[in-house]
């Protein structure tokens, strides 16, 4: 089951089948350069959590919550808590941990995901709000 919760957080941003639309034409702010601190996850695609992530046949995954944490030496961390409910009743939660390298370039932070999984993404800091941006569809989180 371990196993499973990880490989769900490691494609919640780059694979999110949420049953929400992504937002058309989504543009992501210039971000500020000082970008370092601890963001708890605040809402995604504009609604609060639990989020939907994913829901079929064999269950509903909804993201409970999420703290990303950007360090100065342009390294980030990602902690993810999920609850599964399958389709037979069961009920599992549990978290799930990413990390990567970040810079910035072209006016946003570009992630890059190197435990977890492999995927890049985009966000921007403006004030104490990181908004991350996966499929079209903003994460926001506050400092």
């Amino acid at each position: 089951m371990r196993r499973l919760l990880a490989l769900c957080g490691a494609i919640a941003l780059a694979a999110c089948h949420s049953l929400d639309s992504p937002v058309p034409d989504f543009t992501l702010p210039i971000t500020e350069t000082n970008v370092v601190g601890t963001f708890v996850f605040q809402s995604a695609n504009g609604r609060v959590p639990p989020y939907v992530v994913q829901a079929n046949t064999a269950g509903t995954k909804v993201l409970l919550n999420d703290r990303i944490v950007l360090h100065d030496d342009l390294t980030w961390s990602d902690t993810t808590n999920y609850e599964l409910d399958l389709a037979n009743g069961d009920t599992q939660v549990g978290p799930t941990a990413t990390s990567g390298t970040y810079n910035i370039g072209g006016g946003h932070i570009n992630f890059a995901m190197t435990v977890g999984g492999t995927i890049t993404f985009a966000g921007a800091v403006v004030g104490n709000t990181l908004t991350v941006v996966s499929q079209n569809r903003p994460f926001v989180y506050a400092r």
